[in-house]
């Protein structure tokens, strides 16, 4: 599994932290969850309803999905939910003492809130029906369209290096999303086959489509002149080196290293890292034996391109190169 680290300076979100926590959702009653934690930050705008539980808006089923802060469960809309009835949803939940005990955890569910409200409708991008606040669960859940199919990564294990035709197709699905998120002013800074979900057709028209998943380290862009970012962020094996670059920073304890600051370039970096796995079956770089954050990102940095496996070889790898 992809190793992943966030510490980022810049305000994602751009929400008051002195905004109240009372809450009034659909059911007209104010969010107890809310009023109990305190934690300086305005989840009140991240949340569309507020209910008693959960189950009078989604039906929730077995675990589908785990990452640092959440779980992520299978589930279906009622009638007095978003989505309408019987619609399938995936439905990631942050507890009530994560978000009270962990700044970085609130932090990354303004960051995949905001930047999926404002990508919404976009292609090959999953889909934020609703934020929900449940009293009973003291859990946000994050109500989202049910990709079916499964995430690249497995697709890769299973078969090794993908066909080129295939490898097209996905990537120029990507590049695709990627452009109408820059247009948007959205960075999704944790692009790689694990955060990308593959359905295959019924009709065959394409063979496959490609949705962008995990918008936790995302971050919004400026409106201003200055539409650039800082800090860290995804997994050391795909980001970019200026966004690496701030992890020197961290390190210097005497304040003279200075980090690169980056736009939604550093997206397309992590593109061509994916596109190397995609046909190779491999990254662009060897792992060390000690593979530890420091060691993977002297690795990332120092990437020395040689395509000597047997496939950069075949027929029609030139213009992948």
């Amino acid at each position: 599994p992809s190793r992943c680290c966030r510490r980022d300076d810049d305000k994602v979100a751009g929400v008051d932290a002195a905004s109240s926590w009372a809450c009034i959702g659909r059911h007209g009653a104010p969010n107890a969850l809310f009023s109990k934690m305190d934690t300086g930050k305005a989840l009140v705008s991240l949340v569309d309803s507020s209910v008693p539980s959960l189950d009078t808006a989604y039906s929730i089923g077995s675990v589908i999905g785990e990452g640092r802060f959440s779980k992520v469960y299978s589930g279906v809309g009622s009638t007095s939910s978003a989505t309408g009835a019987g619609v399938l949803v995936a439905l990631k939940e942050i507890d009530q003492c994560t978000l009270e005990e962990d700044e970085e955890a609130i932090e990354m569910l303004e960051a995949e809130v905001n930047a999926l409200r404002r990508c919404r409708g976009t292609e090959h991008v999953v889909t934020l029906h609703e934020v929900i606040a449940s009293q009973k669960e003291e859990c946000v859940y994050l109500a989202m369209e049910r990709v079916p199919g499964r995430e690249l990564f497995e697709l890769v294990e299973e078969r090794g290096a993908l066909p080129k035709g295939l490898v097209c197709t996905l990537v120029r699905q990507l590049l695709s999303a990627l452009e109408a998120l820059a247009r948007l002013g959205v960075v999704h800074r944790d692009v790689k086959p694990e955060n990308l979900m593959v359905t295959e057709k019924a009709d065959g028209a394409d063979g496959v489509r490609l949705t962008l998943i995990d918008f936790g380290y995302a971050a919004l862009l400026d409106e201003g002149d200055n539409k650039l970012l800082s800090g860290v962020a995804g997994s050391p094996e795909y980001a970019a080196p200026e966004v690496l670059s701030w992890l020197e920073v961290e390190a210097d304890d005497t304040g003279a290293v200075e980090g690169e600051r980056y736009d939604a370039g550093c997206d397309v970096w992590s593109v061509g890292v994916t596109a190397h796995v995609l046909l190779s079956a491999e990254l662009p770089f060897e792992l060390p034996e000690e593979a530890d954050e420091a060691s993977l990102v002297a690795a990332a940095r120092n990437i020395q391109l040689t395509f000597a496996k047997k496939v950069w070889a075949e027929d029609g790898m030139e213009p992948a190169k």
